[in-house]
């Protein structure tokens, strides 16, 4: 597999580097990096880099980033920006992210890059040679046992990518709960230094649809200010496709688990991981089905 390569739904492979190697190699590779990341990744860094980012001089920053990283502008709302977050939490034209009309999808929450990775039966899986648990991302053993054999489902956002997501599936949302932690980059670059999904920040809902089927959506923060912000954090009824929160500046991840009966990933999905690429997914379209 090429690294910063990834496919697109009809197979083709994407080639866009988006972040240095040496710079990651150099914050996670030895001990002067670690003790810089140390500082860059603290929640205090983020709250600086938060209320700059949410002030007027910000917005100076707005038309280089636009360009930096080709973003096509023309697909968003117009509106005049006040600040960069303003600007990177800006809303796309509803046209343009359609929600899928089939009634028995799970749809991507976001637009990202998606990877999806069978959970075995000690409730682990494995990503990029790190191995994870649902019980330490969730800290529920009750999740834990039920997503047994399942699947785990990891969207990552880029910085040039729509920050606002949605809700995977319908059914009543559970009350929100919230994991503190790090901010460490999303870059799969770094899955050998660091656990990022069991490190950082994040905060989950469990969605219980029709049927007894409960899909855990888990928004997780990254390096940067990585703010979750969630619309509905209390017991609600919820509707695939309806929005569910943003995150501000700097890369992030939303992370969906599926039980092994009642769900049937996309193989292209399935296929692209087992071959070391990601997918890329919009908000919004089918990335499996229930049955």
């Amino acid at each position: 597999m090429e690294r910063n390569a990834y496919k697109d739904r009809n197979g083709n492979i994407i080639r866009k580097k988006l972040m240095s190697g040496k710079t990651l190699e150099f914050l996670y590779g030895n001990a002067v990096g670690r003790a810089a990341l140390k500082v860059l990744s603290s929640v205090t860094v983020a709250n600086i880099e938060r209320a700059f980012l949410g002030s007027p001089f910000s917005a100076l920053a707005i038309d280089p980033f636009i360009k930096k990283n080709e973003i096509d502008i023309s697909e968003y709302q117009k509106k005049r920006y006040s600040s960069f977050n303003d600007f990177f939490t800006r809303k796309i034209r509803q046209e343009k992210r359609p929600i899928s009309s089939d009634p028995n999808a799970l749809i991507s929450p976001c637009d990202g890059r998606a990877s999806m990775y069978r959970i075995n039966n000690d409730s682990a899986f494995e990503i990029k040679n790190s191995v994870y648990s649902v019980e330490t991302l969730t800290g529920s053993k009750k999740l834990a046992e039920y997503y047994k054999d399942g699947w785990f489902v990891l969207i990552r956002l880029c910085v040039d990518n729509y920050h606002r997501y949605c809700y995977a599936a319908d059914g009543m949302k559970s009350m929100d709960l919230k994991i503190e932690g790090k901010l460490h980059t999303v870059n799969p670059m770094v899955y050998d230094f660091a656990k990022v999904y069991t490190e950082n920040t994040r905060q989950y809902c469990t969605i219980y649809r029709k049927g007894g089927i409960k899909v855990t959506q888990v928004e997780i923060g990254a390096m940067g200010v990585g703010r979750i912000t969630n619309h509905h954090t209390e017991e609600a009824d919820v509707v695939r496709g309806e929005e569910k929160g943003y995150f501000e500046f700097g890369g992030s991840s939303i992370v969906l688990l599926l039980p092994n009966k009642g769900f049937e990933p996309d193989i292209d999905l399935v296929l692209n991981t087992a071959i070391g690429y990601e997918t890329k997914v919009k908000y919004g379209e089918k990335i499996g089905s229930f049955y």
